[in-house]
C-alpha cells in the first residue's frame, strides 16, 4: 500500500489524556515543600547582613578591647570594621619559616599571634586612609599609643610596604627577628 505524503501523522502524543488522574498528594506536598525552601534562602540572601561595614576613607573608628578580633597578621576586626593595616603585608597563615632550632614555623600564624598580644585589652583607634582592591578600608591603628604595623615590621612580622618602614625592616632582618630569624 503506498504511502500518502498529504496524511498528517502526530509524531509526539500529549502526556495528559482526559481523564488521567492529577498527581498524588505526596507530589504536591513535595513541590510545595521545595517552593517553601526557596522564598526562605530567597529571605536569608535578602535579608541585612552581618558582614562587616566599610569604613569611609578619612574617617577615624574606635572600639574597646571587647570589640577587637584579629583576623590575621595584618587584619583586624575593629567594631563593626574589617580594617587592613596600612603599609604592611604580614605573611598569610600557613607560611612556613624557621624558628629556634630550626623547626618550622606558621610565619601568618605567629604574626597573628603578634598582633593579639598588641590589641589584648587596649581599645583600638584607627585613622582610615583609603581602601585596598578588595574594597578592605586600610588605616594605621594603634593600641594604647603603638602603631600596630610599624611594630610588627619593627618585631620582624611584616613585610614594609611604604618607604618609611623600609628601615625598621632592613634592621628586623640584620637583627634575625620575627619571619627574618635565622635559617628561615
Amino acid at each position: 500500500m503506498p504511502l500518502s505524503l498529504n496524511h498528517k501523522r502526530r509524531i509526539f502524543r500529549p502526556n495528559a489524556r482526559p481523564g488521567t488522574p492529577l498527581p498524588s498528594l505526596s507530589v504536591w506536598l513535595a513541590a510545595a515543600g521545595g517552593a517553601a525552601t526557596m522564598l526562605i534562602a530567597a529571605s536569608w540572601f535578602f535579608e541585612s547582613s552581618e558582614a562587616p561595614a566599610r569604613a569611609p576613607a578619612n574617617s577615624h573608628i574606635t572600639a574597646s578591647a571587647d570589640r577587637i578580633a584579629v583576623v590575621d597578621g595584618d587584619t583586624l576586626r575593629v567594631g563593626e570594621y574589617i580594617v587592613r593595616l596600612a603599609g604592611i603585608a604580614a605573611p598569610v597563615r600557613g607560611s612556613v619559616c624557621h624558628g629556634d632550632g630550626q623547626a618550622e614555623l606558621d610565619c601568618g600564624s605567629a604574626a597573628a599571634n603578634a598582633v593579639s598580644a598588641m590589641v589584648r585589652g587596649q581599645a583600638v583607634t584607627c585613622t582610615i586612609g583609603g581602601h585596598d582592591g578588595q574594597g578592605r578600608p586600610v588605616g594605621t591603628c594603634l593600641a594604647g599609643g603603638t602603631s600596630l604595623g610599624t611594630t610588627l615590621v619593627r618585631d620582624g612580622w611584616a613585610h614594609a610596604e611604604t618607604a618609611d618602614l623600609l628601615g625598621l625592616e632592613s634592621e628586623a632582618r640584620a637583627a634575625g627577628r620575627g619571619i627574618w630569624h635565622r635559617g628561615s
